[in-house]
């Protein structure tokens, strides 16, 4: 699992439970922070984190391929970089992989299994669909989701598939049965996943029976 936000504390928490890869960002959670980014990229980073996805910003490949050298120049080997796929996403994958066939490029803003399908010849290493926003436009994530994951394992790709924009927990639970390899989750919806008020309630009686034993 990913935890997607730029908030040190809900990062700080999240890391405590053992089940977070890394931490993914882009450029509106990061501006929800009020802070400049590469402040907060550094503060991210000084939590060791294995993966920090960044996204890049521009409106030409050119433009998306010197911010993505910008993030690479802060040095860190954690860094991985974030592309929108659209056309201009496309090449900017296409050229950031030639340059630089080991850092991971996860292709993100995905609507469609037809843009994570051109996002996987492309050559990303992992694919961002949004779940929740294709639910509020009428389409269907799950069938999207699968329709990519059959394509990924017919031909024995690498790609894999980080699940994102999630709204309630039983989504996070579609999405991996669809075929989503893993999934990125605002803090809110993890606690909502773990800290269920029944489950609360049990431990809280747990631990009173157990005070009285001793």
């Amino acid at each position: 699992m990913f935890l997607d936000t730029a908030n040190l504390f809900e990062i700080e928490s999240a890391l405590k439970s053992g089940v977070f890869r890394g931490v993914t960002t882009n450029p509106t959670i990061l501006h929800r922070e009020k802070v400049n980014r590469d402040e907060r990229i550094r503060e991210i980073l000084a939590l060791s984190l294995p993966l920090l996805y960044v996204q890049v910003i521009g409106d030409t490949a050119q433009e998306r391929l010197e911010d993505a050298e910008h993030l690479l120049s802060i040095g860190d080997p954690s860094i991985a970089i974030k592309i929108p796929l659209d056309q201009v996403g496309l090449q900017t994958v296409h050229e950031f992989k030639k340059k630089h066939p080991t850092v991971h490029v996860l292709g993100t803003a995905i609507y469609s299994a037809t843009q994570g399908i051109l996002g996987v010849l492309a050559g990303c290493d992992t694919l961002a669909p949004y779940v929740n926003r294709m639910l509020v436009m009428g389409v269907d994530p799950y069938g999207e989701i699968e329709a990519m994951r059959q394509f990924i394992d017919e031909r024995d790709a690498s790609t894999q598939i980080i699940a994102a924009s999630f709204k309630q927990p039983d989504q996070v639970v579609k999405a991996l049965s669809a075929g989503a390899h893993t999934c990125t989750l605002p803090y809110d919806i993890f606690v909502k996943m773990v800290d269920l008020p029944q489950a609360q309630e049990a431990i809280r009686i747990f631990n009173t029976h157990g005070k009285e034993v001793f």
